[in-house]
């Protein structure tokens, strides 16, 4: 019964309720006020029903921008989506956060290009070269070495030019480039200079050793393959020395000539005592001769010692891979590995980003929406209550005119069914 009386009166509460009361005493009036109430409510209640909805559905774009952030701050944020940070400085050497330190071929810090060790076999040279055999090691190791010697500088200053010449290469952008991509592109950029570095000291070698051997030139350093011109017994014809080739016969009984078309494949191992020196070739071509050479000899202290003949010191090279060729070690330019660094933090001070911003598409939360509808809410009362007493002035008594003469049209056609004499 309670509920009962309680539902009774809010049913005439509501029925009463006169949001626009004017304190008309006029009945018409009355009722016009109160019917702007009721459709004000519905108004009201069905506009905020539906921004509710709205605004739960549909996403938003939120901004966040952070002035002058420090790599800590950034770090924060890295994840974010659309996450764009402008430059202040656009260009950056690659001197200010790359690292590259090459790690050359022992070889090239050893006692074997010393002068010690070159005036050494020298020494051996001038005391051999019209004694021994054209494939002795006391023959053609001072010219060799020489040339080893000559490889490393040459090699060392070639790296050197190649990596100031990348270090002063400017990396241009616009926006901070983020960690993992910059690592990515700084690290290709770097393998494709590691690549690209030796392709050019490597053409020229290899054009060097095309000439000489298509213009049959032969090695003036050393006597394996020039005579003196008192052992020739052909006549000068003007001015020009015939030359008839040497031959050599090398330990594993193969043999060939200089002046024949296969001098530029005509190599073998050198002897040292009528002992083979592993790894160590002579030939024609001394140069061609010493890229298929390996430094194999130069890992055994025993044939080191015998070489020195024990009156000086020479420690021999330590590295495992004693069995690479002379050609192969040239092609990486002597350095066994390309130790670097890339340094974030150095590039990101750099740029010195004037600010980061990021954006994040989500939905509203319920806090946002209920600081809209307070928004809201009072723009749409106003608009409701100046909106709502027009429409029941002006449109509400056509809308009763027209709901009136329904009923009545209604009446008339019963009126005439039940009329006597109107059957057909």
């Amino acid at each position: 019964m309670n509920l009962c009386r309680l539902f009774d009166f809010l049913k005439l509460r509501l029925l009463h309720l006169n949001l626009f009361n004017t304190g008309s005493q006029n009945e018409t009036t009355i009722q016009n006020e109160r019917r702007s109430t009721r459709f004000y409510l519905i108004f009201l209640i069905t506009s905020m029903v539906f921004f509710i909805i709205y605004y739960r559905v549909i996403f938003y774009t939120n901004t966040t921008v952070i002035e002058h952030p420090s790599l800590a701050e950034f770090s924060k944020y890295i994840k974010e989506t659309l996450l764009q940070c402008p430059c202040s400085n656009i260009t950056v050497k690659y001197e200010v956060f790359t690292e590259i330190q090459p790690d050359y071929h022992e070889l090239c810090y050893s006692d074997f290009i010393s002068d010690k060790w070159i005036n050494h076999l020298f020494s051996l040279y001038e005391h051999s070269w019209n004694k021994s055999d054209r494939i002795d090691f006391r023959r053609i190791a001072v010219f060799q070495f020489q040339t080893l010697r000559s490889l490393c500088q040459v090699a060392q200053e070639t790296v050197s030019n190649q990596l100031q010449s990348f270090k002063a290469t400017h990396f241009i952008q616009s926006h901070l480039v983020l960690p993992k991509l910059f690592q990515d592109q700084i690290g290709s950029f770097i393998n494709e200079f590691i690549k690209g570095t030796p392709k050019a000291f490597l053409r020229t070698l290899n054009f060097i050793q095309d000439t000489t051997a298509q213009s049959l030139f032969m090695t003036g350093a050393s006597i394996t393959s020039v005579r003196p011109v008192t052992q020739y017994r052909y006549p000068i014809e003007n001015g020009f020395v015939p030359y008839p080739g040497i031959n050599y016969t090398f330990t594993d009984e193969s043999s060939c000539v200089c002046s024949s078309s296969t001098a530029t494949t005509c190599m073998g191992l050198a002897t040292y005592d009528n002992i083979t020196v592993s790894g160590f070739q002579t030939g024609c071509y001394m140069l061609s001769a010493l890229m298929n050479s390996t430094l194999e000899a130069l890992y055994n202290q025993t044939f080191i010692d015998k070489v020195s003949n024990s009156s000086q010191s020479f420690k021999k090279l330590n590295s495992s891979n004693s069995n690479s060729k002379v050609e192969m070690l040239l092609s990486q330019m002597l350095v066994k590995s390309w130790p670097n660094r890339i340094l974030y933090e150095k590039y990101f001070q750099s740029c010195a980003p004037k600010s980061c911003s990021y954006r994040k598409i989500q939905h509203y939360s319920f806090w946002n929406i209920l600081i809209i509808l307070i928004g809201l809410f009072g723009g749409l009362t106003k608009a409701l209550k100046i909106i709502t007493p027009i429409l029941i002035l002006k449109i509400w008594p056509m809308i009763r005119k027209k709901i009136c003469k329904r009923p009545a049209r209604a009446e008339q056609i019963v009126v005439i069914e039940d009329a006597p004499g109107n059957f057909y």
